[in-house]
Order: C-alpha cells, then sequence, then structure tokens
C-alpha cells in the first residue's frame, strides 16, 4: 500500500478527523516510513531527511505541500478537506497541467482516456500525475471532467501571499509567564537553537522564541516589544536580516536550495513544490533542500515574500 492509496481513501471520504487520517496512515502507507517516532518540532525537519519526523506529520506535509489536500484547526469543525480536483498549470506551459486534489480511479481512467497523462511514482508522496495537450484541448477536457484550472499556479500562490514581515498575518498574544516551560532562541545567524530563559522572552525587543512542555510546542515571535503567534516558519524569516547565499538559484539547473532549517512558509513551499510535481530533495551534503524546475521569476517572487536575497 501507499500514499497513493490514501488519496485515493482520503477522496473517498473528503474531510474527517485527525484520528481517522492517523488511522488511515498506519493502514494504508505506514510501512513505507521506516520510523513511527513522533518529534515535536518537526516543522525544522527536511521530509525526506528521516529525522524522527513522525509518519503521520510526514505524510502531512507531503499533501499539504503538493495541494491535494488540506488541514485545520479543530475550530474548522474538521481537521482535514481533500481539495476539489483541480489541474495546476505549470509556469509558462498552458499546455501541461498537475492533477492536485481529490481523485478516484474513474476519474485517473477519464483522464487517461480523454488527454495524454504521464503518471510516475516517487517516494513519499502520490503519483504525480500530468496532463498534457494544447490549451484548448486542456479546458475542455477538464470541463468535461469537472475539473478546475488554475493557470501558472505557483505565480498565482506567491502573487497572493503576504510578505513574512505583513504584521496583519500575526497573531497578537503574550508570551506565557507561568513556570515549567523549557525556552530556546532562535539564533538567526548560527540557524540554530539556543537555550534562553523565559524572562528573555519577556524583555526581548526581537526575537522568535520556542516554548516546550511535555510534546507541546509553541512558537512566539518579539518584535519591537510586541509578542505575537506565528507559524515558526514565518518567525524565522521575520527576524533574520538579508543575507546572501541563505536563497541559492542555479540558473542552468532551475534549482533553488535553501538551508533544510529554514525551509519556507507553507504556502510559499506549495508554490515551490508546484513548478515540479515533487516534494523538494534533501541534499546531505550541503544539508539543503533543493526545489526543481524553479523559473527566475518564481525564485525572485519568493525571495521578495521571504525578504532574502538570491546568491547565484
Amino acid at each position: 500500500m501507499s500514499v497513493e492509496h490514501l488519496l485515493l481513501w482520503l477522496s473517498a471520504r473528503v474531510q474527517g478527523s485527525w484520528s481517522q487520517f492517523r488511522g488511515a496512515v498506519e493502514e494504508l502507507c505506514a510501512e513505507q516510513y521506516d520510523d513511527s517516532l513522533d518529534a515535536g518540532d518537526d516543522s525544522e525537519r527536511p521530509d525526506n531527511a528521516g529525522w524522527g519526523l513522525s509518519v503521520y506529520q510526514r505524510v502531512r506535509f507531503a499533501l499539504q505541500q503538493l495541494a491535494h489536500v488540506e488541514f485545520f484547526s479543530n475550530q474548522a469543525g474538521h481537521d482535514w478537506r481533500v481539495v476539489p480536483p483541480t489541474l495546476a498549470l505549470f509556469p509558462e506551459s498552458p499546455g501541461k497541467g498537475l492533477l492536485c486534489g481529490a481523485r478516484s480511479p474513474d476519474l485517473l481512467q477519464r483522464l487517461v482516456s480523454d488527454l495524454e497523462v504521464d503518471r510516475e511514482t516517487a517516494p513519499g508522496m502520490p503519483d504525480r500525475v500530468v496532463v498534457r495537450g494544447s490549451s484548448q484541448a486542456l479546458a475542455r477536457g477538464a470541463a468535461r471532467l469537472g475539473l478546475l484550472v488554475q493557470a501558472e499556479a505557483p505565480t498565482a500562490i506567491l502573487s497572493a501571499v503576504p510578505g513574512v514581515r505583513d504584521p496583519s498575518t500575526w497573531f497578537p498574544l503574550a508570551v506565557p509567564e507561568t513556570p515549567g516551560w523549557t525556552v530556546h532562541r532562535f539564533s538567526s545567524s548560527r540557524l540554530y537553537w539556543a537555550a534562553a530563559a523565559a524572562k528573555d522572552a519577556l524583555n526581548a525587543r526581537t526575537g522568535l522564541f520556542r516554548f516546550v512542555m511535555g510534546h507541546q510546542y509553541f512558537y512566539y515571535l518579539r518584535w519591537r516589544t510586541r509578542s505575537y503567534r506565528v507559524p515558526v516558519q514565518v518567525g524565522k524569516y521575520v527576524v533574520m536580516r538579508r543575507r546572501r547565499g541563505l536563497l541559492a538559484y542555479d540558473i542552468p539547473s532551475r534549482t533553488l536550495s535553501v538551508p533544510a532549517v529554514c525551509r519556507p512558509p507553507l504556502l510559499i513551499e506549495r508554490a515551490l513544490v508546484l513548478c515540479s510535481g515533487f516534494l523538494p530533495s534533501f541534499n546531505p551534503r550541503s544539508r539543503r533542500l533543493e526545489y526543481s524546475n524553479i523559473l527566475p521569476k518564481v525564485a525572485r517572487l519568493a525571495a521578495q515574500l521571504l525578504h532574502q536575497e538570491i546568491a547565484r
């Protein structure tokens, strides 16, 4: 069984709870992974590196990055929902689209019957299904099959996403003052978490702090003496100054890379992943995540949103 089978199961259910998702992962694709240990700070670790990331989180991240499934907090009434079947067209390739979201054996069969389809299996993700044809043929086929179509999906996402330093996206929340927390501060120069005291977070003018108690991890951004709850990936890029080399772009291979500890926030990373339809690869020598088939304009947009420069 595989992540492909999991996506078929999720598509049939449409939406559900986290416990249902975990049960399905254990039944359908847990054997593909060599570890099942929960890691509290799972956003620190690249999916393909196998650094103790729980199988549930690894699968969740893959489905999110590839725009197959959205995950929510309990306030949404459910914990996950499959995206409607969509053709995400590649940048500057109106005749080539990646199948995202819900799929079924019937839909896949009808796709093959109506259009030219390339299907490729890759580790840790559902099958990569790419549909080809003229822009008119894709439009007609999508209409017949009930597929949504998103033109130039990566640039469309990046054009709508706010930059990491947009404070309107941060949630104001006081830093915890109760005892019992283990506290770390992110070093933006050395790119690692250093031990800190709770009073450091309370008094800091600027900084990103991690509060841990048991298996709970919370991240607080201090910005101009105010406190905010932010996703850890956002917080890291907020506190990091522009530094040449953090984002590296190789023009001949169209590869964008970042240190594994500095993976981009979800929607920016999704845009990068949709450029190829493959998850980022982890380079063990450089300890960087590498995103493939990134056009220069996509790399520039991502760098602007991350408040960074691109090294070439």
